[in-house]
């Protein structure tokens, strides 16, 4: 899909997006607090409608040594698992979003002026030149931003894009930094995404290489599954152990014919077997 295909896309999500933040000119603090629990019911049902089937799936795919009740046991444990984690992330992720929405308007930009300050103290100027900088951005005085105090962003937005990435980094750090296999699937599951969406932003804006219509989707999928493929089979014939477990053991299951029941099993023993 080429550039004039994606643009008026491109223009119909910005103006749904300009007009999220013009919709109430006044944001109550009961609409900041429904926008938390939404987060938190939303992201608890999510992670369960999502979780429950692919644990279901891979538990009796791989857990064949398992008895029916563990099996069941570690179905409950992955889903609830990433059921909280969704549900806590998103609630964290709009109360960070609503508390910086209303420091970024108790505390004032900074635009060099300070005369009105001197007298607070060189310590005091410093934690809040710190704090606003957290709050509005490091680069928000050279940008000239202003918020205009007549409208108000909607509940459970931010208020600059400043704002979700730092939301999005607490709660990362707070929520997924703890290590498990639901949460490296969902970190791994994210980078991948991450990778992709930066390179259609990078095509959109016309970065090059990136915006060369040599390398547009249809031309550049082919060389990339070529890249990617070669490099994890050649990763799984020479030092399987730094792949992950799980692709190890799909990846066993095909390639080292442990579906025969042993994956010592050989070419020759399985012709053998069938000629009996």
């Amino acid at each position: 899909m080429n550039n004039n295909e994606t643009a008026p896309h491109l223009i119909d999500a910005a103006t749904n997006r300009d007009s999220l933040h013009t919709i109430s000119s006044t944001t109550s603090a009961w609409d900041e607090v429904a926008a938390i629990i939404s987060g938190l019911v939303g992201g608890g049902r999510y992670g369960l409608k999502i979780r429950i089937p692919h644990a279901f799936v891979m538990t009796f795919l791989f857990g064949n040594k398992l008895p029916f009740r563990r099996k069941l046991q570690v179905i409950a444990k992955l889903a609830a698992e990433h059921s909280i984690n969704l549900a806590s992330f998103a609630c964290l992720y709009k109360f960070l979003l609503a508390s910086m929405k209303v420091l970024s308007r108790l505390i004032p930009q900074n635009d060099g002026s300070g005369g009105a300050s001197v007298h607070s103290g060189i310590l005091r100027r410093l934690i809040k030149s710190v704090v606003s900088m957290v709050i509005n951005g490091p680069f928000s005085s050279s940008l000239k931003r202003t918020i205009n105090p007549s409208v108000s962003t909607p509940a459970g937005l931010p208020q600059q894009p400043y704002h979700a990435f730092l939301a999005g980094a607490v709660g990362g750090y707070i929520v997924w930094g703890r290590y498990s296999s639901v949460n490296y699937q969902l970190i791994l599951y994210l980078a991948s995404r991450i990778l992709v969406g930066c390179i259609k932003l990078a095509r959109e804006k016309g970065i090059r290489p990136f915006s060369w219509k040599k390398l547009k989707f249809a031309n550049s999928y082919p060389y990339g599954a070529a890249v990617i493929w070669g490099t994890v089979m050649m990763l799984f014939e020479e030092y399987p152990e730094v792949l992950h477990p799980s692709l190890r053991r799909s990846m066993d299951e095909i390639y080292r014919f442990a579906s025969f029941g042993n994956s010592s099993s050989s070419v020759s023993d399985l012709l053998a077997d069938n000629r009996r």
